[in-house]
């Protein structure tokens, strides 16, 4: 063969030889921001909108298209990346990790997400399951619906915080107030007072007057978009304007921010961020340890806080791409991690290579702001690389990761200073370990593990005291509750309490369904109405950039309203330790 004609055919047999190296998606880590529901400020009970539902639906047919069955009929919003092995019509939970908060409008968008990421089963079936031994055939109701293995978690429970770090955590809530009575809160609060007080008559209407200031940007917000998108008066409007939306925004998405990333000398206000990190790293191991074999599609569902925290964090609001990740995300956005690898597929399509080894292991990021249908999820770079760099590897990505990570929640409860349930539980088991003198537990002896244990004790006292509590019932005792039950906020500020990603605020775990919702003062010269997840209620220094932080708003109020068409270890199994994380029951009183 001729000199000229080997080179040619070398290159072409090295171009045939690439072109077959095929991606493996091995798992996905996904957080979405819940859809739209009733605003804070509306009288309305607080629950996901049917609008809300649907953007929550369009989220979770784009994870679909890309990680379980991309759509044959050409309408695809992402590329493909088929999570291996992974079941594409009937749900198996057991290849699936669902988290919530238990709040209503989170715990109702995870459920409206199931239904597009495995929507039901029109085709009849003929497994055992379904057929009854007289021959009946009886399928799953509403067409076939399938049942997704949610686990929603209160803020009692250590797990809430992998999705809501920074609810219930004292140091932020305390970093929170002082920053509402600095010179530039007083300020920003006065610079933008004739703005919101001129929507008094207009899109804010029936609002109390004082709480229409800077120091409630987000509810505000909140409240305008909900009124635009569902009073044809407001959105027909010649008064209040388009404009008028997106400075508000504008302001929420500035308030928000600073309360929610880093400041020059510490990453409390990103909390949420870090343990986010945490999990998503824990989830990935998780994967890694079984040979890819569980895990694959892990769904985690929360608020803004962890986007703009994480935002912060990785770099991203100070990339190559720092415009579209230094404001708000926009409901039922999603931010997905990706771990995968490269082989090559043998005749029939599947791939020949196994698990790879950890140093074949790479990672990449995407990100989905809104639901909108030209949005697809989009990679990004992190960490400061640059877009040529947006894929890395495994050991780089949880390297970078575990700088801000915050992956032991011992951790969590040091940094926040919080005394709830399971925090005074890790501390008291620390200080009888330290001891060195405590022999093994039941559960050890038995084989249960000491969370396992510590749950078994915990569920048996608890249902002992709601025995008791019936049977004192039956014979006319009362438990009463005594004491001052108006709590103050800090300072003077008033506050809106309301049900959120769970019960949060600075009264944290102790915040109970039956509180007050409404209570409002006056402070650092305006009435605040606090959001019980810290950071929505806080003030932001103004960015140097304002008009970056209504981009991402246009599409969605521009185009009809978004109307949608489509330590790693198992801190869940072994938090707690053997410790009975509950104290002294409560005492009935007895009497008539």
């Amino acid at each position: 063969m001729a000199p000229a004609l080997r080179f040619t055919a070398l290159l072409s047999l090295s171009a045939t030889t690439l072109a077959q190296t095929t991606q493996v998606t091995w798992a996905a880590v996904a957080f979405t921001y819940h859809g739209e529901k009733i605003p804070d400020l509306h009288s309305s009970p607080y629950y996901l909108t049917p609008y809300g539902a649907n953007q929550l639906l369009n989220a979770g047919q784009v994870v679909r298209e890309r990680y379980i069955s991309p759509p044959t009929n050409g309408s695809l919003q992402t590329s493909s990346a088929v999570v291996n092995g992974i079941e594409t019509v009937a749900i198996d939970n057991s290849q699936l990790y669902i988290l919530a908060p238990d709040d209503t409008p989170t715990s109702q968008s995870a459920i409206a997400f199931m239904q597009g990421l495995y929507p039901q089963r029109t085709g009849v079936t003929f497994d055992q399951q379904d057929t009854m031994a007289d021959g009946v055939l009886v399928q799953y109701p509403l067409d076939g619906y399938q049942y997704p293995a949610i686990a929603t978690v209160s803020d009692l429970d250590f797990n809430y915080l992998w999705v809501a770090g920074s609810t219930g955590c004292t140091t932020n809530e305390i970093a929170a107030v002082e920053t509402l009575y600095t010179e530039t809160f007083t300020e920003e609060v006065q610079a933008t007072s004739s703005f919101y007080e001129s929507m008094n008559s207009t899109v804010f209407y029936g609002l109390p007057t004082e709480i229409l200031n800077y120091g409630n940007a987000w509810e505000l917000y909140e409240y305008a978009l909900y009124q635009y998108n569902h009073n044809s008066t407001f959105y027909n409007s010649t008064v209040f304007t388009l404009s008028d939306l997106e400075r508000l925004y504008t302001l929420a998405s500035a308030q928000q921010w600073t309360f929610n990333t880093p400041s020059q000398d510490s990453t409390i206000q990103a909390m949420a961020g870090r343990t986010l990190a945490a999990k998503v790293l824990e989830q990935f191991s998780h994967n890694i340890a079984s040979n890819g074999v569980t895990d694959k599609l892990n769904l985690l569902f929360g608020s803004y806080e962890p986007f703009l925290a994480f935002f912060a964090l990785s770099n991203l609001s100070t990339g190559p791409s720092a415009g579209r990740f230094n404001s708000l995300p926009l409901h039922g956005s999603t931010m997905v991690f990706e771990l995968f690898s490269y082989a090559t597929p043998t005749a029939n399509g599947n791939m020949s290579a196994p698990f790879p080894a950890i140093s074949d292991l790479r990672v990449r990021f995407l990100y989905r702001n809104g639901t909108d249908d030209s949005d697809a999820l989009i990679e990004y770079a992190l960490f400061g690389r640059g877009n040529s760099e947006a894929d890395m590897s495994w050991t780089d990505f949880a390297q970078d990761m575990g700088q801000f990570s915050l992956n032991d929640l011992v951790d969590w409860c040091t940094a926040c200073n919080t005394a709830s349930l399971f925090c005074e539980a890790l501390e008291e088991s620390q200080n009888t370990n330290s001891s060195g003198s405590c022999p093994k537990s039941a559960s050890e002896r038995s084989g249960i593990s000491p969370a396992i244990g510590g749950v078994i004790g915990a569920t048996v006292t608890i249902a002992g005291m709601i025995i008791v509590a019936a049977i004192l019932m039956l014979f006319g005792f009362r438990l009463e509750q005594r004491g001052d039950r108006n709590h103050k906020a800090a300072g003077d500020l008033g506050v809106l309490k309301r049900s959120g990603s769970g019960n949060g605020g600075f009264k944290g775990a102790e915040k109970l369904a039956s509180d007050t919702d409404l209570r409002l003062k006056s402070g650092a010269g305006a009435s605040i109405v606090r959001h019980e997840r810290v950071g929505s209620w806080e003030l932001n220094e103004s960015p140097t950039s304002p008009d970056r932080k209504h981009g991402s708003l246009d599409k969605e109020i521009e185009s009809g309203r978004v109307t949608s068409t489509a330590d790693y270890g198992r801190h869940s199994e072994d938090g707690l330790g053997g410790v009975n994380p509950f104290g002294d029951p409560v005492k009935a009183l007895d009497q008539v």
